[in-house]
């Protein structure tokens, strides 16, 4: 009994632990994709950024087994006066490493509190895929 116990406490906290968006690709088959993105979940925010400075935050691409696609990564939306900036615009279909770092800069008068950013992964071929993370932007006192 206890083992099953720490069985399904492990999975939740992995569960917690990540932010996945939905699957592109082929959605459903081993040919996806998912984009892993800051934060424990949606809801769970990136570690905070104040006014003025940068904070870099790393990401990658989830491949199924099947999924042998280049992929165009894209900042699909920020708030105002936070400039973001992927360190790679794309992930190539051979590549072993699906890392990328996002780079967020408040302005020095950017709004204080929690902003959400989404990123899109494009595959070249396929369904595209969209997720989300928060940061919270501080005074910078």
């Amino acid at each position: 009994m206890r083992v099953w116990y720490t069985a399904a406490a492990a999975l939740v906290a992995f569960g917690l632990g990540c932010n996945k968006s939905p699957e592109g690709g082929t959605p459903g088959t081993n040919a996806s994709f998912k984009l892993s993105l800051p934060g424990g979940t949606s809801s769970t925010l990136a570690k905070d950024v104040k006014q003025g400075n940068s904070e870099s935050y790393d990401a990658s691409i989830d491949r199924g087994s099947d999924f042998k696609k280049d992929v165009k990564l894209s900042v699909a939306s920020k708030p105002e006066k936070i400039d973001v900036k992927l360190n790679k615009d794309s992930i190539k279909a051979g590549e072993g490493d699906t890392k990328f770092t996002i780079t967020v800069t408040p302005a020095k008068d950017a709004a204080i509190g929690e902003h959400e950013i989404k990123i899109t992964g494009t595959p070249a071929e396929g369904q595209p895929t969209s997720g989300t993370f928060k940061v919270k932007v501080l005074e910078n006192k």
